[in-house]
């Protein structure tokens, strides 16, 4: 009993885990193509006063 429990609780957090990094790799990504464009458009990061943050972003994504 003690090793299917050991097992569960394993995979449960392995899934958890993956979940959690899939979404801040993505909120990296997303902060980073931001900078990315504002340095090459201004040389100045956080250019844009109006910018989306990436929860904005997600739902307006998911609302098309």
């Amino acid at each position: 009993m003690n090793r299917k429990m050991f097992a569960a609780i394993a995979v449960l957090l392995s899934l958890a885990s993956s979940a959690c990094t899939s979404d801040g790799l993505k909120r990296t990504a997303y902060e980073a193509a931001y900078q990315k464009g504002c340095m090459e458009r201004t040389a100045m990061p956080d250019c844009d006063p109006g910018h989306q943050t990436y929860d904005q972003y997600e739902r307006a994504r998911s609302a098309l």
